[in-house]
């Protein structure tokens, strides 16, 4: 026996039926189930098929390899070198997205693009110095690597003082 949990509901029909007795028996009748045949939420297809005679067939999962970075580069490349006839025309890129991303990266490390870019531009020109010896241009471009990382240290360092501030 379930109770009703309307209880204000009841005593007001009593109320109003002019009865002393409040009944809180369950009125509410029972749930039907609902046939199978009928049922479509909790049955998959490949049920339903089956309850009705059908045969299912299920066709093997067929792997794709996916794509490398390389061939991914490399189909890029060629989309942006396009061929006519003889002569290879090439397309200008659009670098625009990828230096505001650059710079949005910057900006939240707190690293200076233009300090780094010069020690990179030093760091090639030693390497192509002809004029030092190989000792000389692996020591030159070790001690240039040393005031990138202090110059990323220092620009993270800033960013964790402004983010203390805040």
């Amino acid at each position: 026996m379930m109770i009703n949990s309307n209880y204000a509901q009841q005593v007001a029909q009593a109320k109003s039926n002019n009865t002393s007795i409040v009944n809180f028996d369950n009125s509410i009748p029972a749930v039907q189930p609902i046939p199978g045949e009928k049922d479509t939420v909790t049955f998959s297809d490949k049920a339903l098929a089956m309850m009705n005679g059908d045969e299912i067939k299920e066709n093997a999962l067929t792997y794709v390899r996916p794509e490398t970075a390389r061939s991914l580069l490399s189909k890029s490349e060629a989309a942006n070198t396009a061929e006519v006839g003889d002569a290879k025309e090439d397309v200008v890129v659009d670098n625009r997205f990828s230096e505001i991303m650059q710079n949005i990266l910057d900006k939240r490390l707190g690293i200076d693009r233009e300090r780094l870019e010069e020690l990179e531009a030093l760091m090639e020109e030693i390497a192509n110095n002809e004029n030092m010896s190989p000792e000389e241009k692996e020591l030159a471009l070790e001690k240039l690597a040393e005031m990138r990382e202090k110059i990323i240290e220092e620009g993270r360092e800033i960013q964790e003082v402004v983010k203390q501030t805040e």
